[in-house]
């Protein structure tokens, strides 16, 4: 039952993480624009909003500074997320073994306790 739940998980995180990288590439073909700010510099970024209103090369909306900063790294978050995902399942596929002595009885023990004694 618990390995089911997992799979059920990991199906469902898959499912959000490809539809949310649908949505930001729909969103970067329709809604791409760029703004031209005080020193001059230009940042392109995407995020709904309407365009009919606003034909000129630079888009006339305001944002602040957080706000841009957001937007125009809002693409590395799902980098930063595919590679924690791989790590984390590439951790989880290695196998550490630990061997408790008090586990096995004494007789493997003594079968197994290294290479045999010297032959006279």
């Amino acid at each position: 039952m618990k390995s089911f739940v997992k799979n059920i998980t990991k199906k469902l995180a898959i499912i959000c993480m490809i539809g949310s990288i649908g949505l930001l590439v729909t969103d970067n073909v329709l809604f791409l624009h760029s703004h031209q700010l005080a020193d001059g510099e230009i940042i392109t970024h995407a995020h709904p909003f309407n365009k009919s209103n606003d034909s000129a090369p630079f888009k006339s909306h305001h944002h602040s500074k957080i706000e841009l900063i957001f937007l125009a790294n809002l693409q590395l978050l799902f980098i930063f997320a595919i590679i924690f995902f791989i790590v984390l399942d590439v951790a989880k596929k290695k196998s550490y073994v630990v061997i408790n002595e008090q586990f096995y009885p004494q007789s493997f023990k003594i079968l197994y306790q290294g290479r045999a004694p010297p032959f006279s």
